[in-house]
């Protein structure tokens, strides 16, 4: 075949592909990352708010990420937060909410350690009186007693003791609630 024929040969299968299965397809085959992203999280414009992406940043905030105003833009300062969130997490640093970034990101909503995107302080205070550490009253406030408990739970635990309840923290306290669903 000519160099001219393979040339229009090509042209033709894209232009086929373009008819036949619209351009999410050629999308999907060209930038996989981008696609999942886009059917996750739905269309993302440029300087305008996405719900999904609000919800993105609300959760890497809450495990101690910094991902700028939580306004729902996908910008610079939320793309370097889902990096350092997969890395973190062991998963593959794309920079695109992925399904299993989405997963990770959501892991903590199923088990009601986060309600609203916020942390449910009250159900973190209960793990840790199971776990031996005393918060204090369970009130669901984030008191003095209740920070202390953590730093003890986080050092007991080898894990960062910056009291925090990050990602980390709060995986390691979700086993706690899973040896309680396991007793008879």
């Amino acid at each position: 075949m000519s160099r001219y024929r393979t040339g229009f040969f090509l042209y033709f299968l894209l232009f086929l592909c373009l008819s036949v299965c619209g351009c999410d397809a050629l999308y999907r085959l060209l930038d996989k990352e981008g696609a999942e992203e886009k059917a996750l999280v739905g269309d993302v414009i440029p300087f305008e708010s996405n719900q999904t992406v609000e919800e993105v940043q609300t959760l890497l905030s809450v495990y101690g990420y910094s991902p700028g105003k939580i306004d729902g833009v996908l910008g610079l300062r939320t793309r370097n937060a889902l990096e350092e969130f997969q890395k973190d997490n062991g998963l593959e640093p794309t920079r695109f909410v992925d399904q299993a970034t989405w997963q990770k990101l959501n892991a903590f909503n199923k088990n009601g350690l986060i309600v609203e995107g916020q942390l449910n302080v009250r159900l973190i205070q209960t793990l840790l009186k199971k776990a031996g550490f005393n918060p204090g009253e369970i009130d669901g406030k984030l008191g003095q007693r209740t920070r202390n408990a953590v730093l003890a739970f986080q050092k007991a635990h080898q894990l960062k003791v910056d009291g925090k309840i990050g990602y980390r923290t709060l995986s390691r306290l979700s086993l706690f609630m899973k040896e309680e669903a396991q007793r008879p």
